[in-house]
């Protein structure tokens, strides 16, 4: 282990403490004042469920990537591989799980290069979505609200413009040279339609507002809360998620998405609840990708059906030096 991941982990640990610690030093005073959890299983087990389709989204975005890189596979070993290399996640190093992904992917005749390249331009997507998402839980004046819907199709029309996709390739292949220390590494150049370039950032907005309806209905099986906190609890969901995701030395975001999403709960709930909320929001998550999991292994294709799949490829790719 690194002094980088060591320092990462010790970062998670001391934020989940500090989080506990306000979680029982003023639990007593939420008690005494009367407000208690009132569990709703059936809400519950909807709330799980829906991550599965949410999360197929992501998986749906990162395939039509892949597919532009020459690499088409079928969208059942795509859910196969994405939720199976997901349980590397936690082990402390970053590169579990894209060597996962790599092993998978490797027996449907996925190039390495096309699973980094495609990964780091599907979380571009995702984060700049997550983000403006984000941003929806600043104070907004109901006259701006078209304003702020106008953000989102700017957003979905810009990260579909082929140039815009040929740039963020350009930029992580730009990354990986630096980080592998590989001139050879090459930027793929590809040739793509505005038209196929819209399914990727569409599919991010899909996923993030089906998470963040399972989050609103997951704290709905625990307490009362109003129909009307949904775009809230939408944007806060995908807020924290980009905060844990960018934080970066900690792995999966532990710590940063817990305390960003208590910071966030905490306009609805006592802080102790919304410490809480948060931690048991990390588990219900959990419990949605071993769900996918289980799902994933119970539906898992042959090598044969890896490779095939009835929609031709979107690009031709023609290698050249990124110089």
């Amino acid at each position: 282990m690194t002094w980088r991941r060591a320092i990462g982990w010790l970062l998670a640990i001391a934020i989940l403490f500090f989080l506990a610690r306000t979680l029982l030093s003023t639990w007593n005073q939420i008690a005494a004042s009367g407000f208690a959890f009132q569990f709703n299983f059936p809400l519950l087990l909807v709330s799980t469920l829906l991550l599965i389709p949410a999360r197929s989204f992501a998986v749906e975005a990162w395939r039509r990537i892949l597919r532009a890189l020459g690499n088409p596979i079928s969208l059942r070993f795509a859910l196969y591989a994405w939720f199976v290399s997901n349980l590397a996640r936690f082990i402390p190093g970053n590169v579990f799980q894209l060597a996962a992904m790599f092993m998978l992917a490797e027996r449907a005749g996925v190039s390495k290069l096309n699973i980094v390249l495609s990964q780091t331009v599907y979380a571009a997507i995702a984060l700049s979505v997550a983000a403006l998402y984000g941003l929806t839980l600043l104070p907004i004046p109901a006259q701006m609200i078209p304003l702020v819907a106008l953000a989102f199709l700017a957003l979905i029309l810009l990260l579909a413009l082929p140039a815009v996709f040929q740039l963020m390739l350009n930029v992580s292949a730009r990354v990986l040279q630096s980080v592998r220390r590989n001139t050879e590494i090459t930027t793929p150049r590809v040739t793509t339609t505005f038209l196929q370039n819209l399914i990727p950032p569409l599919c991010s907005v899909t996923m993030w507002t089906l998470n963040g309806i399972a989050f609103w209905l997951f704290v709905r099986s625990m307490t009362e809360i109003s129909i009307d906190a949904l775009p809230a609890f939408i944007g806060m969901n995908a807020g924290a998620y980009f905060i844990g995701y960018v934080s970066f030395i900690t792995p999966s975001g532990l710590g940063f998405r817990e305390a960003s999403l208590a910071f966030f709960l905490g306009a609805f709930f006592p802080a102790p609840v919304a410490v809480a909320i948060a931690f048991l929001a990390r588990l219900w998550s959990i419990a949605g990708e071993f769900l996918g999991v289980g799902i994933a292994v119970l539906l898992k294709p042959t090598d044969d059906e890896g490779r095939t799949t009835n929609e031709p490829s979107s690009s031709v790719i023609r290698p050249s030096s990124s110089k």
